[in-house]
């Protein structure tokens, strides 16, 4: 096991900070990452895993809003080339403002069910079609909307393009996936963690900008 690191967002509005934490893990692991110790893949996967779980505090429990400004801090160590996070050291600070007493019992609560937050799955739902036939599903996590993905079908496969802002914004590019007879919508599910942990890593921003462009293509009719 390597010496004990940290991460720190430092002082960031609360619509950022899945973004910054992923690219301060990814600079403070580039050394390592060059020398193969540890992939980007994994990389990828435990800032997706801590997103995840901050989401699941900050949004969904304790109401922060994009505007509203958070610094957020947690140790991890390498252990057999994965990212243990050392989820006793994570610190929240929210400035709304949100009280201490309320941001400790929200992070105790969530992390006694830490794995379970984590592993939570990425729902969809048909939502419409696109003027050329494509089909538009919308992407939640609990009972936001954090996506939208549009589905080409190609005989036994469907061609996935989409965007996530949560827990990670990321644009998902061209994916192809194998339908072997099962629904869309059971296949988009199984494959969307992969999907959001290989796909490109993007500021907020155009993730939003990507999904008004998809939800304009939307026929409801």
């Amino acid at each position: 096991m390597e010496a004990r690191n940290e991460i720190s967002t430092g002082l960031v509005i609360a619509g950022a900070y899945a973004d910054k934490l992923r690219r301060t893990l990814f600079a403070q692991l580039s050394s390592k990452i060059k020398s193969k110790e540890i992939s980007a893949a994994t990389v990828a996967r435990a800032s997706r895993d801590l997103n995840m779980l901050l989401y699941n505090i900050l949004v969904e429990k304790l109401a922060v809003k994009k505007g509203d400004v958070v610094r957020i801090r947690i140790g991890y160590v390498l252990e057999d080339g994965e990212i243990k996070w050392d989820y006793d050291s994570l610190r929240i600070e929210v400035y709304r403002r949100v009280s201490d007493e309320e941001v400790e019992r929200t992070l105790k609560e969530t992390l006694m069910k830490a794995e379970e937050v984590i592993e939570r799955k990425l729902t969809v739902k048909e939502v419409g079609k696109t003027p050329v036939g494509d089909l538009i599903y919308s992407v939640k996590l609990g009972d936001a909307e954090v996506g939208l993905l549009e589905v080409t079908s190609l005989d036994d496969e469907i061609l996935v393009r989409g965007a996530l802002t949560s827990p990670e914004p990321v644009i998902i590019e061209r994916a192809k996936l194998k339908l072997e007879g099962r629904e869309l919508a059971e296949v988009i599910e199984e494959s969307l963690r992969e999907l959001s942990e290989l796909g490109r890593r993007v500021e907020r921003e155009e993730a939003e900008e990507t999904l008004k462009k998809l939800s304009e293509l939307v026929y409801r009719g």
